[in-house]
């Protein structure tokens, strides 16, 4: 059966490359595209493709959402998604506690999978993370993140998820990025059109060790997204990571 797509922030970088991956996936159908009006005005629909600004109204023409947008975006699509009853995989980054709370509220309602990334080389390396981080108690941790120069939130969502993945390997709290007193460190670049960038490095007086994941190509994102939205569009409610999604389907 043929799994309906629609894709909110449809005119970004991550919508087009969703847009253009999905040729390669038989059983999905990107049915609807939504973006601001003022996109969506100069462009015209296809036979196969809706393009709007209001998601909610073309509710029956897709059974699952994916987001790629800005965390304002991403609430109000939720919120849509609470009134359609339609299930929704996210991989919008830089929420507020507040705003995670809305989500954390709404999974209880319809599926929901958010992961910062959904390149399936990342989410693997998490689970290396954990185990370095645990042997490696003494070595402090750097993490150094690298992505197009319009990339907003910094440190990267990403690069959030693994400093959290450690520290919960060595029952610390991460507590706020930002501050001076974080146990991990961060260093946030933005260079044109990297895509991103993210290396670890756990040093101490005697040796360093680094893992380094480079994104080649945006497509790694966009088939992560395009499986999570197949496989959330089967779930009851609750709250999904991309390794709940490994996990089932491995």
């Amino acid at each position: 059966m043929t799994c309906n797509i629609a894709i909110n922030g449809f005119f970004g970088r991550m919508g087009q490359s969703i847009f253009e991956a999905s040729i390669n996936h038989r059983d999905v159908r990107i049915s609807v595209g939504c973006d601001v009006e003022e996109k969506i005005s100069s462009t015209q629909n296809t036979k196969d493709l809706i393009l709007t600004s209001q998601l909610q109204q073309q509710s029956d023409m897709f059974d699952v959402v994916i987001d790629f947008t800005l965390p304002e975006s991403s609430i109000e699509v939720i919120k849509c998604c609470l009134v359609t009853n339609k299930p929704i995989t996210i991989g919008t980054t830089g929420f507020t506690q507040e705003q995670k709370k809305f989500i954390k509220e709404a999974s209880k309602k319809i599926p929901i999978l958010i992961a910062p990334n959904m390149s399936q080389g990342v989410n693997t390396s998490l689970d290396s993370l954990a185990s370095m981080a645990k042997s490696l108690r003494d070595y402090s941790v750097n993490i150094k993140e690298i992505h197009h120069v319009n990339k907003i939130d910094a440190p990267s969502g990403t690069a959030i998820k693994m400093a959290e993945v450690i520290c919960e390997s060595r029952g610390i709290d991460l507590g706020d990025v930002k501050s001076e007193t974080c146990p991990i460190k961060f260093e946030s670049i933005r260079e044109r059109t990297e895509i991103g960038t993210h290396e670890v490095v756990f040093t101490n007086k005697s040796d360093e060790i680094r893992l380094i994941h480079i994104a080649k190509d945006r497509s790694i994102f966009a088939n992560g997204a395009i499986e999570t939205a197949k496989w959330i569009n089967t779930q009851e409610a609750g709250l999904y990571t991309y390794h709940d999604y490994m996990v089932s389907t491995s």
